[in-house]
């Protein structure tokens, strides 16, 4: 649509100078220094497995159809995969990328186990709100939840895993298995692209053009991007509550007018009447 891919095309000319900007300026606020530690919170989960198996478990309580699920098979397939590369010490920080993960995956967690909006991050709700839409494809439930997780929790995570183990965005392998976990999230959001052009190989442009249409403008790049940067603006918030709360609502509340968007039922066009069928 033409609003996604305006945003898209906004993002790519300049996000990267955005960044840059961005970057220089929270060095000057405070040069990415350390903050004082803190606790992770008692309901975060402890380890990569201890996600898993909450994964799994609310994998079975899931209805057949429902939207939310579409994306927690793909996230759970994810999941599973840095559980395999932390075991195998494919990162350059293992400890790190452990509890990221742990720290990221307990946000979408968190958006499950809300008992209603009001407790759940605006980045989320469309997803929840829609998830039993008709005329949603797959594809965009999957999209949706990436761009939630992405785009909202994946700043937030960020900061909040620097603080409890005493590191800073700065810190050796931070960035670098910050792009290792995000190439993880784009080969699963490949397969879930490829799976849905294969489903609709038989009428390709009859039912695929309309989603494409929809989620082509939505980019993991650009997301993976807005997520670190977002993590630069958090860190420069630190200490200034009023100021960082702001502006995570904001930016929960921005994230969630594209998650909807990305939701935008499609109209399948009718098949063209063949002559001599009566049609």
């Amino acid at each position: 649509m033409g609003f996604l891919n305006d945003m898209a095309l906004a993002a790519r000319n300049g996000l990267s100078r955005a960044s840059g900007a961005v970057t220089r300026m929270t060095a000057a606020l405070n040069g990415n220094r350390p903050l004082a530690k803190v606790d992770p919170p008692p309901e975060q989960p402890a380890s990569i497995r201890q996600v898993i198996d909450e994964m799994r478990r609310l994998s079975v309580a899931l209805p057949a159809g429902d939207g939310v699920a579409d994306f927690h098979r793909m996230y759970l397939h994810v999941t599973e995969r840095v559980g395999e590369e932390v075991a195998a010490r494919s990162f350059q920080d293992a400890a790190f990328m452990e509890r990221l993960d742990c720290v990221f995956a307990g946000l979408y967690l968190d958006a499950c186990r809300a008992s209603d909006a009001n407790s759940r991050s605006n980045a989320w709700q469309p997803l929840f709100e829609l998830r039993a839409q008709p005329g949603t494809a797959p594809l965009q439930y999957a999209l949706a939840g990436m761009n939630a997780h992405i785009n909202f929790d994946l700043g937030l995570a960020l900061v909040r895993t620097c603080r409890q183990l005493g590191r800073t965005l700065d810190s050796p392998g931070v960035r670098a298995d910050f792009l290792a976990i995000n190439e993880l999230l784009a080969a699963e959001v490949q397969q879930v692209r490829e799976s849905f052009l294969a489903g609709a190989a038989v009428d390709l442009d009859r039912a695929a053009a309309p989603v494409l249409n929809v989620v082509g403008g939505w980019s993991i790049e650009a997301a993976r991007d807005a997520a670190w940067l977002s993590a630069t603006v958090q860190w420069a918030l630190q200490g200034r509550p009023d100021a960082y709360a702001g502006y995570l609502e904001s930016r929960s509340s921005f994230v969630g007018l594209v998650t909807r968007q990305l939701l935008t039922p499609v109209t399948f066009p009718e098949r063209p009447a063949v002559p001599g069928n009566g049609v």
